[in-house]
């Protein structure tokens, strides 16, 4: 009986310790930067990240989200003027593409469609990423990232995308992925080592984490560009 309770004391302790880590995070945070519910059910945990509300016109704004349902998937183009998007989570085909192929919100374009993990992003994703930035803020257009819960994967995006363009440190950028997302105790042992090498990415610097938390500098460009290959294969063949 003794030795069964270790395991449950360890994940107590860890879960106990995270949570404390996160809570510590959060301190002298700016209250504007933690407005709204955190994570949330309401439309798939839809967030906006950067530009103006919804009603106002044509404009580039940026959004995070879960996997959306199929009445959430119809505001994205209906009301919240949303045109591109990039699936961290690969599986497009049993949502975005799934209710276009029944006729809803067709002309949203899947950008990329490839399942990450929690392993950190490299180096030609974030190039890549840049690039879809720059690209919809000439078009004014709605660019939103996702991936199942709308937690990890996409907080760690938020939080490169914060930090680069909207002027947010590390501390502020973990300190609003954790209030977005989900479990997040769990996953910042990965997480927040992994922001942080970003911000050290950001700028320049060496990176002050371990190896395996830092920005891997190799990858196949083929890989990072696989998704946009695969929505403009689909886009000949549907018109065909």
């Amino acid at each position: 009986m003794r030795n069964s309770k270790k395991p449950v004391l360890a994940v107590s302790l860890v879960f106990v310790l995270a949570f404390s880590v996160s809570c510590v995070s959060k301190r002298n945070i700016r209250p504007e930067l933690l407005e709204g519910p955190g994570w949330t059910k309401v439309n798939n945990n839809l967030h906006r990240v950067d530009g103006p509300p919804p009603g106002a016109g044509r404009a580039f704004r940026v959004y995070r989200s879960a996997a959306p349902t199929k009445e959430t998937f119809a505001k994205w183009c209906s009301e919240y003027n949303i045109e591109r998007v990039i699936v961290l989570s690969g599986d497009a085909d049993i949502h975005e593409f799934a209710y276009q192929a029944e006729g809803i919100c067709t002309g949203i374009k899947v950008l990329y469609n490839v399942k990450q993990n929690l392993t950190p992003v490299s180096e030609g994703f974030l190039k890549w990423f840049d690039k879809q930035i720059e690209k919809a803020k000439e078009d004014r257009v709605g660019l939103l990232f996702r991936c199942v819960t709308g937690s990890h994967r996409v907080g760690r995006t938020a939080a490169y995308y914060q930090m680069k363009y909207m002027g947010l440190s590390a501390r502020e950028a973990i300190a609003v992925m954790d209030h977005n997302g989900l479990l997040m105790p769990f996953f910042n042992p990965k997480l927040i080592p992994q922001v942080r090498a970003m911000d050290d990415y950001i700028h320049g610097r060496q990176c002050s984490q371990r190896k395996k938390s830092c920005v891997m500098e190799n990858s196949n460009k083929w890989i990072e560009n696989i998704g946009g290959i695969i929505s403009r294969l689909r886009a000949v063949l549907s018109a065909s």
